[in-house]
Parts: structure tokens; sequence; C-alpha cells
């Protein structure tokens, strides 16, 4: 009888460890899909659809034509053999400015504070925006006028001199560029 008693105890505790597979869906209390078909809800998702592009059609009747010339290529094959992939269209290709796309740079930052400090109305932040105005051209081209200038004073040669004087007078030209800038944007009076 015990023993019974004990196959029974194990079965129910075999039973108990099994898991069951669990069928429960969350439901939320704001959804709007409650108590719909999935066929009734992909009606009204397609009925959604039509509505919304309703307001794009008069642009979707504007007939398009295909582009003939495209740059990107089914395969490598074909690009290689365009010209594109040739080293003579790169050779035909300027070489990239560096330090002309530097001082572009620059100077879009210069705008960017000028127009920063012309929209402010606190002393303080004016006071920052052009803390940060004076620090940039200190950084990008005074230190640099400076040492410039430190070494055409000692340069002895006349050659080296004239180098000299074309530096300098190239981040003077720069540093007017970046006063122009400033003083077009930062106030619009």
């Amino acid at each position: 009888m015990e023993q019974v008693i004990s196959e029974t105890a194990g079965k129910w505790i075999e039973e108990e460890q099994i898991r069951k597979p669990c069928f429960l869906k969350v439901i939320r209390a704001n959804d709007p899909w409650e108590g719909m078909s999935e066929e009734e809800i992909e009606d009204a998702r397609e009925f959604i659809r039509w509505y919304v592009i309703q307001d794009f059609l008069p642009l979707l009747l504007i007939p398009t034509q295909p582009r003939k010339t495209e740059i990107w290529f089914d395969d490598y094959e074909e690009f290689r053999l365009s010209p594109f992939g040739t080293n003579d269209f790169q050779a035909l290709q300027p070489p990239f400015n560096k330090y002309g796309y530097r001082i572009k740079k620059i100077l879009e930052r210069v705008k960017d504070l000028a127009i920063m400090y012309s929209c402010l109305n606190t002393a303080e932040g004016r006071e920052d925006v052009l803390g940060k105005y004076e620090s940039l051209i200190n950084r990008e081209f005074r230190d640099n006028l400076m040492y410039l200038v430190i070494k055409f004073q000692l340069a002895e040669d006349r050659d080296e001199k004239m180098l000299l004087k074309a530096k300098i007078a190239k981040v003077s030209q720069n540093i007017m560029k970046c006063k122009a800038v400033w003083e077009k944007y930062s106030s619009w009076e």
C-alpha cells in the first residue's frame, strides 16, 4: 500500500514539474483591434493605408521617366569597366585641397558663432560666445602668426624672410576674413 501511495505521489510530482503550454495573450485596455478577428484587422489596416495615400495621390499621378545615367551599378565588374572605375577618371579630378577645406570650415564656425552672438540678449551669454570666437581665432591663426613673426625676426637669409613674409600675409588674410564674417553676422543692425 505504501508503495502505491509513493508511486501516485511520484506521478503527481512529475506532472507538476512538466511545463504545461501557456496560451496567454496580453490584453491592452486601449487596444484599437480588441475583439476583431485577424481578417477584420487586416481589412481595417488596408483601409487606413488607402485613406492616407489619398493625400499623396496627385503626386503619384506625375509620370516619371527612368533615369538612363545611373552612378550605382548592378555588379562590380560593370563598375570596374565604367569610366568611374578607371585611373584616368581619378587622374582628371583636381586634388583635394585640405587647407582650403579647413579654412572653409573655420569660416563656417565663425559664422555660426556670430549668429549665436547676435541672437543672445544676455551679456553673460554674449561674453561666452565672444570668448569662443577669440579662442578659435587664437588657436587657428594668431598662435601660428606669432610663431611666424618670431621666426621672421630671427631669420637671416633673405629668401627665407620672403617666404615667411608670404606665410605671415596668408595667415593675416585669414584672420581678416574671419573678422569680416564676424562683423557681417554678429549684429543685424
